[in-house]
């Protein structure tokens, strides 16, 4: 399959997405298919979803979360 962007090589690979909600942020692995050129990503059927079923059960606080780092926002510069 090709880009339909660029007319790339798509390859399969992991990538991570963010799932944000209010000023957090986590991040999730997803299988996709990815553009070698452009980078543009796609995923299967479904992945999508769990993403969207993901960020709607975090507003709802039913999702465990281990912490792996934290952000923090520098001001004055």
């Amino acid at each position: 399959m090709k880009c339909a962007l660029c007319g790339g090589q798509l390859e399969k690979k992991t990538v991570e997405e963010e799932v944000l909600w209010g000023k957090n942020r986590v991040v999730v692995k997803v299988p996709a298919e990815a553009c070698k050129n452009c980078h543009e990503r796609y995923y299967a059927g479904g992945v999508v979803d769990k993403l969207i079923d993901l960020r709607d059960q975090l507003e709802k606080k039913k999702v465990k979360l281990h912490e792996v780092g934290k952000v923090f926002e520098a001001s004055g510069f």
